[in-house]
């Protein structure tokens, strides 16, 4: 037996950098928004364009990558993507009208696409099906603890030396992630000629299908039940999450009138309590299953926002409110990410990831204009969150139906 370190934890360390960066400058964009409503002078439905315009190239590009990583190197798509990432953060910092700020955020939406589903598909690669929930929850908690950093970091930063400074030390973050990728993503496992981390035979699992990688027609996965209605789920949680998420310190500042590194509070809480679930509830799911865990934690997320608006100006218990919220929220990608592997052909996990992009790529298209407008309408955020809850409901009503897919010999089943 030895003592060497398995490279899979290298490509988890790289991984867990790659998705901390990426969420930092994403979550980043809610966290500086109060400022840049004021610079800007502009409404929060224009701001809610701003972030409509990274998920407009994110939702555009995200399922190509989904289908690279089934069929290129994952180390080149995460060495070429941060120099992306980190180009157009360094734009956000030096917009003085609504459409460059637009097209800055959109360049950023292009390298980030290649930073969410082509790492969650590298990582399940490099850990058996039994550890995986593990290693999807260890991953979770780098955009945890990203968002409830900046929400700590940013407001003073922004005080000091105002809120254009924020994104070109974003954009510095982003940028070291090319030599950290380029030294440590492997592909896969038989690139070192080595096994999935986490050993022995897997208890209650088949024997694999032999199927040539990457040849799985795509047309073929189209015909799954469970691809649609998963991708639907998909679709309305992510809109409840980022009509929430993106308006959340918006709301407390702009709106409750808190100060502006108080209502930052906000993420930051939703952030670290996040690293608690993130950690639990996937590798509870390695026991009672992805489904169950799913449906937990959609209805945990609905929930926690009907508490927020009750909530209200109480600084207490919007506070346990939001904390409550970031438990569930900080576990829900990588499950999806998990229920992918599970319930679908491993050889197509990326091509089914990516194809589920494009419905949370349209929820995030929608979700901050269509929230700002509310808010714009009705003269409170409260309505753009109750417009979240409804469509949480959704969210959790889709998973029932979930049922494991497999390749047979004479076909796609």
């Amino acid at each position: 037996m030895t003592c060497r370190t398995h490279w899979a934890w290298y490509v988890l360390t790289a991984s867990f950098a790659t998705v901390f960066v990426h969420y930092s400058i994403r979550l980043g964009y809610g966290i500086l928004m109060p400022e840049m409503i004021l610079s800007l002078q502009i409404t929060k439905a224009q701001a809610g364009s701003i972030a409509t315009s990274f998920f407009l190239a994110y939702s555009i590009f995200a399922p190509l990558m989904g289908f690279l990583a089934d069929r290129v190197s994952a180390r080149t798509l995460l060495v070429v993507s941060p120099l992306v990432l980190s180009a157009g953060t360094f734009l956000m910092g030096r917009p003085q009208t609504l459409v460059q700020a637009c097209l800055s955020f959109f360049v950023v939406g292009v390298g980030a696409s290649a930073m969410w589903t082509p790492v969650v598909t590298l990582v399940q690669r490099w850990f058996v099906s039994r550890r995986r929930g593990m290693a999807l929850g260890i991953l979770s908690i780098s955009y945890a603890i990203g968002y409830g950093m900046m929400g700590i970091l940013l407001p003073p930063l922004a005080d000091y030396s105002g809120w254009r400074s924020c994104w070109s030390l974003l954009a510095a973050m982003a940028f070291l992630l090319v030599p950290l990728n380029g030294i440590f993503i492997r592909t896969s496992p038989q690139d070192l000629h080595l096994e999935p981390w986490g050993g022995g035979i897997e208890k209650n699992s088949p024997p694999p299908v032999q199927q040539t990688p990457g040849k799985t027609p795509f047309r073929a996965l189209l015909r799954w039940p469970s691809l649609w209605m998963t991708g639907l789920s998909y679709f309305f949680i992510s809109f409840s999450a980022y009509v929430f998420n993106l308006f959340i310190v918006t709301y407390g500042n702009l709106e409750l009138k808190y100060p502006f590194a108080q209502a930052a509070r906000l993420a930051t809480a939703i952030a670290f309590a996040g690293i608690p679930g993130a950690l639990l509830i996937p590798s509870l799911s390695d026991s009672i299953g992805r489904k169950k865990c799913l449906i937990l934690i959609n209805a945990g997320m609905t929930i926690s926002i009907l508490l927020i608006i009750w909530a209200g100006s109480t600084w207490s218990a919007l506070l346990a409110a939001v904390s409550f919220y970031g438990i569930f929220y900080a576990s829900v990608w990588p499950m999806y990410a998990a229920t992918a592997a599970d319930f679908f052909p491993r050889e197509v996990t990326g091509s089914v990831l990516g194809f589920w992009t494009i419905f949370y790529g349209l929820a995030l298209i929608l979700a901050p204009v269509g929230g700002g407008y509310l808010a714009d309408l009705t003269g409170t955020f409260e309505s753009s969150f109750l417009a979240g809850v409804a469509s949480g409901c959704l969210a959790t009503l889709f998973l029932l139906p979930l049922k494991k897919q497999e390749i047979k010999p004479f076909g796609l089943r």
